[in-house]
């Protein structure tokens, strides 16, 4: 695992195929889970706990958009608010994997997988990463392949 030094800005050029980054622990309480299933996915697993405790889960667990949506914080919060990010074009592969209940605590790795210079624009490229989360019994509950476009390193940087 590489390190991060909250300082430096993480350019193109350091996301090399093999870099992981890493950051936990976040967790979501019954009332968040509740809370951001009746605004955003309203199924009953999500927002009523005496059904979901009838159902195959045995009680309430997170929306998967939610817990996609906390890893995107976790990723900002780990590498992303000190790179020169542009933006992303889009997600590759996103997976659900197993429930996310409440007080569960994720950690998130992410490991770059490939970059690629921009022929057209080469003061940026593109960089693809798998990111997962994983609870604290070492279960990956969603992962996800995903894409985002990053600055160079400008000129009088380089050595």
């Amino acid at each position: 695992m590489t390190a991060p030094n909250p300082t430096e800005t993480l350019y193109f050029e350091d996301f090399a195929p093999g870099r992981v980054f890493e950051w936990g622990e976040m967790s979501l309480s019954e009332e968040r889970i509740v809370a951001f299933g009746k605004e955003f996915d309203p199924v009953a697993i999500h927002t009523d706990p005496a059904a979901a405790s009838r159902s195959q889960f045995g009680g309430v667990i997170a929306s998967g958009w939610q817990v996609a949506a906390l890893m995107q914080r976790m990723q900002y919060e780990c590498y992303m608010k000190r790179a020169a990010v542009i933006a992303s074009p889009g997600v590759d592969d996103l997976e659900f994997l197993r429930p996310v209940r409440p007080g569960d605590r994720l950690s998130l790795r992410v490991e770059v997988i490939e970059r690629r210079r921009s022929r057209t624009r080469p003061d940026r490229g593109l960089v693809r990463v798998e990111a997962t989360l994983v609870n604290q019994a070492g279960e990956t509950v969603i992962a996800k392949r995903g894409k985002s476009f990053f600055h160079t390193r400008p000129k009088a940087e380089e050595t």
